[in-house]
């Protein structure tokens, strides 16, 4: 029988072996420069930062994407001389049943068909190449962000180091964003700029609202290490980056940042609760997020900043005293968790019951939120509790709601309403928002704006049923939640819990904010990554 066994055994495919290696090299190499260079990368400053960024990404991408499908060709040449047999290729696919595509896969397939067909649907076709100068998230972008999921998801090997290089290098923009806001410019980038721009832009990455769309998809990362780690260096050294990720997140200056706060921590909750452990180290989270309020508090008096108006949640953060009280409360739970910890009987069933009334008491609030904004607008509140929600800027709707913001959602809602049923569904193309309006509602555009170009519905999933239609934005929305799905259920790899706090981190953030060089692609590098440790199945620590 063990010489039968021998004789039917195959040799090994060593064409197959060498190419494999190959792409994962190639694929690690270009991840490793596409974490380092997009996010530290300037050609002159801060002007014309975004079309610096997009530069760099296209070489990079072109560069390693091109050597990378030169040597897959060679890999399917090789794995075609191992099926080479239609009864070798039948027992191959059986073996592989149901691992080839998962549904987050499929949902990427549907995505990718949906945009190439939106560029048809528009007839934008210079347009929707590269998009927007500025923005340049047209149709090879979307390729890029499709072959950086792939490849990623099938030859990721090297993950860990690509995503340690990308943390290193997201707390090097941290510090000099942290330094920026103290008024401290060790880069010179503010040399010769108005205190106007000086109040907008920041670190290495530009304005305030890129800025913190990096921050929401790349501090998740170290979070998630933080509570689900057993190494202590590890341990210690997510928790600076954490600290230092707080203290750039509540002087940044980009409300918006907070939802993306709200989407991370709830999922972090949800996944936390329960364990002793990781609840006690949430604990903690929430400790260093309320002392990186009180630190950088300090520190703007030692180092004043006269030229950022802050926004309401950054002053409240930095300003009011109520943060004390919550910093002590924190500080005290956290100490206390750690000093009896091991006495501590943990109500696991109390735990999950509070991590649903949490969740469910954020969604009335956001509802809640919601309601008052509407009905204030329509004038039928109480007069009293009108005068009192006037105070705050956000339950103030108008046209210039959220930076603007207001105005430009309800153009682009009364715009996608009449639009034609193809464009509904299909869409007007990749980043062709301004090339549609701009030649449909011209002079409701100047009307708004003037000689501003709205390049953007500032939403991201209205500007993708705009861009790529009802089906388009259905299919996009999909990957992301059956990714975080998935991930959530990747209980042996825990750091996967990371990797889907980030996509409801972006997922809150773009809801004020939309596709860009500095946050998408670094979405799908992640998005790929999971799904490379779930086809994988592997079973051991992970951080």
């Amino acid at each position: 029988m063990a010489g039968k066994s021998k004789k039917n055994k195959r040799p090994k495919n060593e064409g197959l072996e060498v190419t494999t290696q190959l792409l994962e090299y190639i694929l690690a190499a270009t991840l490793l420069f596409f974490s380092v260079l997009v996010p530290l990368y300037t050609r002159n400053g801060y002007y014309q930062i975004g079309d610096a960024k997009f530069a760099v990404y296209k070489y990079i991408m072109l560069t390693g994407f091109g050597v990378f499908l030169i040597c897959f060709v060679a890999y399917l040449i090789s794995f075609w001389t191992d099926v080479y047999t239609r009864e070798r290729l039948i027992q191959v696919l059986k073996e592989k049943k149901g691992k080839y595509l998962s549904i987050t896969d499929w949902f990427v397939i549907a995505y990718f068909f949906f945009v190439i067909l939106s560029v048809f649907a528009g007839g934008y076709y210079q347009d929707a190449l590269w998009g927007y100068p500025g923005w340049c998230m047209g149709f090879l972008s979307q390729l890029s962000f499709v072959l950086l999921y792939f490849a990623v998801s099938r030859f990721g090997r090297y993950w860990k180091a690509v995503l340690w290089v990308l943390c290193m290098t997201a707390a090097l923009v941290f510090w000099f964003g942290v330094l920026h806001r103290l008024m401290i410019d060790p880069l010179g980038y503010y040399e010769g700029i108005s205190d106007v721009n000086k109040a907008q832009f920041l670190s290495t990455l530009g304005q305030a609202s890129w800025y913190a769309s990096f921050l929401a998809v790349v501090l998740p990362l170290g979070i998630g290490t933080f509570l689900f780690t057993e190494k202590k260096p590890v341990f210690w050294l997510s928790g600076l980056y954490v600290f230092l990720g707080f203290c750039t997140l509540v002087t940044q200056n980009s409300d918006s940042a907070y939802m993306a706060m709200m989407g991370f921590m709830l999922t972090f909750l949800w996944f936390a609760a329960g364990q002793k452990e990781s609840f006690l180290r949430l604990l903690w989270v929430c400790t260093l997020f309320l002392g990186a309020g009180r630190f950088m508090a300090l520190l703007l008096k030692s180092h004043p900043n006269t030229i950022t108006d802050y926004d309401f949640a950054t002053d409240f953060i930095l300003h009011n005293p109520i943060c004390y009280l919550f910093l002590f409360l924190f500080l005290a739970l956290s100490v206390a968790g750690t000093v009896w910890k091991e006495k501590w009987n943990y109500p696991h069933k109390a735990m999950q019951i509070l991590r649903v009334v949490v969740l469910s008491l954020t969604g009335v609030f956001v509802f809640a939120s919601v309601l008052l904004i509407v009905l204030k607008a329509k004038g039928v509140l109480p007069e009293a509790l009108s005068q009192k929600l006037s105070g705050i800027s956000y339950m103030n709707w108008h046209e210039g709601w959220g930076n603007g913001r207001g105005a430009t959602w309800v153009f682009t809602v009364k715009m996608f309403s009449k639009e034609s049923l193809l464009h509904k569904l299909f869409g007007v193309g990749p980043d062709c928002y301004y090339s549609y309006a701009s030649s449909e509602f011209a002079q409701r555009l100047s009307d708004i704006w003037g000689d501003r170009a709205l390049t953007n519905a500032h939403n991201e999933w209205l500007n993708m049923m705009v861009n790529a239609g009802i089906l388009g934005a259905a299919a996009y929305i999909g990957i992301f939640i059956s990714a975080a799905r998935r991930f959530g259920k990747g209980q042996q790899n825990r750091i996967l819990i990371a990797f889907a706090a980030s996509i409801f981190s972006y997922m809150a953030y773009d809801f004020f904010c939309y596709q860009q060089v500095l946050c998408t692609p670094f979405l799908f590098m992640i998005l790929g990554i999971g799904e490379y440790l779930i086809r994988k199945d592997k079973g051991q620590s992970l951080v």
